[in-house]
């Protein structure tokens, strides 16, 4: 790892100086990149540039470019960039107008997954499910899931994008859990290029948090999301002793609150997609930190919630961590999650 530490460096050092120079030329750009206030999930008071994406990309194209000698971590990062190009365009094309639709959304990260699967070879072949491995031995099949597990984590980092900090700094969580997890296993060059990613997006989360001076965006939240979930492939599939449910476990957080979200607006018949402020972030929000924090600066209410949002993805993460070989137990971990936000949910809702 000490041998890609001038690529780490250079990640997080230009993803805070490009995401510093969006902040400080938002007066150029504001009329087309701005987030204004107003709208039914933003708690924000102050309109923000949301293209903080940008800084992440072009970062990981500089380390990418000092990985001359690592070819194995270039490679894999090589296949990143090159697959992240749908997701992260058809987002900023949101970030900028406003009007691309979910469902397009949803493809382009799909099509970010297939993508890395026919550049890279690998797909999702094993779940360590008898039934289902049996089927995953199909590649139509294989490819399709593979693609619908990477659109799907995509748009659940892009959902939890509420709060100062809380998507990049759940990323970074489960970025350093593969990192650890393939570091364990030997796998070097996939730990490396975990830790490369994390610095690129720590580097824009030194300046979305506590303040939020800029934000992901949706091209930032669905790349950040895209490449987090294509780690979370890699990391079954390039080692046989690490089970898929590690890697479900690593990204639980994002996941669980999107199959609650779809199935809670389920059964108040509204569409999948229709925005609330129901989500559990949401939530914590005015239920806990405003009404618990009543004198701290609304900013910093904001910021509050993703400290505590946090160890929502910290816990499963650990468990991931702890457990990355053994499947049983892990489903067991998987479960009691589910449970776990459930009543925590119920807890924040009625309180």
């Amino acid at each position: 790892m000490e041998s890609v530490a001038y690529p780490v460096a250079t990640s997080a050092l230009a993803s805070f100086v490009l995401a510093k120079v969006l902040v400080l030329t938002a007066g150029h750009h504001g009329r087309y990149t701005m987030d204004t206030p107003g709208s039914v999930q933003t708690f924000h008071l102050q309109p923000t540039p949301r293209v903080g994406g940008i800084g992440i990309y072009v970062a990981l194209l500089a380390a990418w470019m000092m990985l001359a000698t690592h070819a194995d971590t270039r490679r894999i990062l090589g296949t990143i960039l090159l697959a992240g190009v749908p997701c992260l365009l058809v987002g900023l094309l949101e970030d900028l107008t406003k009007r691309v639709g979910i469902r397009s959304r949803l493809i382009a990260t799909m099509a970010s997954g297939a993508l890395a699967c026919a550049l890279s070879g690998t797909m999702l072949t094993r779940l360590d499910l008898p039934l289902l491995d049996a089927a995953l031995a199909h590649a139509p099949l294989a490819l399709l899931l593979t693609a619908f597990a990477v659109g799907g984590v995509a748009n659940a980092i892009n959902i939890i994008d509420g709060f100062n900090g809380l998507a990049s700094g759940t990323t970074v969580i489960a970025l350093s859990a593969i990192a650890l997890i393939a570091a364990t296993c030997g796998d070097l060059p996939l730990a490396a290029t975990a830790v490369v990613l994390a610095a690129a997006v720590a580097g824009f989360w030194m300046v979305n948090f506590p303040w939020g001076k800029l934000f992901l965006g949706d091209g930032g939240a669905y790349f950040a999301g895209f490449a987090l979930a294509w780690l979370a492939v890699l990391l079954p599939m390039r080692n046989a002793s690490v089970s898929p449910w590690a890697s479900l476990l690593v990204c639980a957080y994002p996941i669980i609150e999107v199959v609650y979200s779809v199935a809670r607006r389920s059964r108040s018949r509204q569409p999948a997609a229709h925005p609330d402020r129901r989500h559990l972030h949401s939530l914590v929000a005015t239920q806990v930190v405003q009404r618990r924090l009543p004198a701290l600066h609304p900013t910093l209410q904001n910021s509050a919630v993703s400290v505590l949002m946090w160890a929502c993805a910290a816990v499963p993460a650990v468990l991931g961590v702890a457990f990355s070989g053994r499947t049983p137990v892990l489903v067991a971990c998987a479960a009691a999650c589910v449970l776990a936000y459930h009543l925590l949910y119920r807890q924040v809702a009625r309180s």
